[in-house]
């Protein structure tokens, strides 16, 4: 009796779905291709979403199973005032049966209506990524990535993962089934490693290409660069800085107090001089107070004679010992008698012996003046 009443019910929406369709062949609308996304997330919900044009009139959602009658939408996604979306609960979602979307739209102007293909719910299924990822070092300098994963549909899961070093341009990625640990091989411990997972129903339970969002980075080694945080806290430090400064220098022109506090006058040193030249008429000594006394026992009272040195030639017949003559003229001081003048040719020895010769170098010792004449 209950087989029945199923194939009954069964019968029923498939001619509702063809009624459906020969309504929608025969009255006069605008069929648009269908550009409805259905969306499961992680078996729990549903989201069927489209794009709204402006201009174009609002969309209502009627959705049924083939086993179920056709029913709209009992909670719209609106953006703007605009239906661009349906999100249907745990309990309205069906798997492994026919799901049909029907939409239509209508003003004043015009018409438009969307029939989507038959869904399979299981192929449209998008899991949640991997969490509580953990990685440790093993004894065989290996890298043991491990994570955690709900119970339900343990064995329909596949899992992508993908990691670089700090010396990689390009990720290296490698797809694991029914496991939730991975183990890198040969780690170079000098080296910063970045490891992601994702995941998705894998092609025996269901036939989907939706891959979940990667999972949150998970690192090991020794990074050769700055946390992120701390680049952002120098740049804000550098803002505040500078916006202090700016700030600073609006109240140091504003406020003359503050001015003179933070850029204090240098003074003018030619202020000292204006007495030397408005009182003292640019008298250095007046202007110091020195007094005259001292600077008179500054000048000189002492006077030198000038004497003249001249060579004259010296007959080298007549030279005898030293080959030469001399001649004295100007002053001679004579001690404890008046300076004598002589003349060119007063003092001539014609003589060259030794003593004469060394008594007239004493003579020419005590000159002030003396030339030595050679005898032509």
């Amino acid at each position: 009796m209950a087989r029945q009443y199923s194939l009954k019910r069964q019968i029923l929406s498939q001619r509702i779905y063809w009624i459906c369709l020969i309504v929608l062949n025969n009255v006069a609308l605008n069929v648009e291709a269908n550009d409805v996304n259905c969306i499961v997330y992680n078996e729990e919900f549903m989201e069927c979403r489209w794009s709204h044009t402006e201009g174009k009139p609002n969309r209502t959602l009627f959705h049924w199973y083939t086993s179920r009658p056709p029913e709209e939408c009992g909670n719209y996604i609106q953006e703007n005032g605009y239906n661009v979306g349906c999100y249907f609960s745990k309990d309205k979602v069906i798997e492994f049966e026919d799901f049909f979307i029907y939409t239509n739209g209508s003003n004043d102007s015009e018409n438009t209506s969307t029939l989507s293909n038959p869904y399979q719910l299981q192929n449209q299924v998008k899991l949640y990524p991997p969490a509580n990822m953990t990685l440790n070092m093993t004894e065989n300098n290996e890298l043991l990535l491990s994570w955690e994963t709900p119970a339900k549909l343990l064995k329909c899961r596949m899992y992508e993962i993908r990691h670089r070093s700090n010396k990689d341009k390009d990720w290296q990625s490698q797809v694991i089934t029914a496991q939730t640990k991975y183990v890198l091989s040969s780690v170079d411990p000098e080296k910063f490693y970045t490891f992601q997972v994702r995941s998705k129903i894998n092609q025996y339970c269901a036939n989907t290409k939706l891959w979940s969002e990667w999972s949150p980075a998970i690192q090991w080694g020794k990074d050769p660069v700055q946390p992120e945080g701390s680049a952002g806290l120098r740049t804000i430090i550098t803002v505040v800085s500078l916006l202090g400064l700016i700030l600073l220098v609006i109240f140091a022109t504003k406020n003359e107090r503050l001015k003179v506090i933070i850029i204090p006058k240098i003074p003018n040193p030619g202020r000292s001089f204006d007495p030397l030249f408005n009182n003292h008429d640019g008298n250095f000594q007046d202007w110091l107070g020195v007094p005259k006394d001292a600077l008179e026992g500054f000048n000189s009272t002492y006077h030198e004679n000038v004497c003249i040195v001249t060579e004259s030639p010296v007959n080298p017949s007549q030279s005898g010992v030293h080959g030469g003559s001399y001649e004295q003229s100007g002053m001679t001081q004579i001690p404890g008698k008046l300076p004598i003048l002589a003349t060119k040719g007063e003092i001539q020895p014609k003589s060259t012996s030794p003593a004469l010769l060394f008594s007239d170098i004493a003579v020419f010792v005590e000159s002030s003046s003396y030339s030595i004449t050679k005898s032509g």
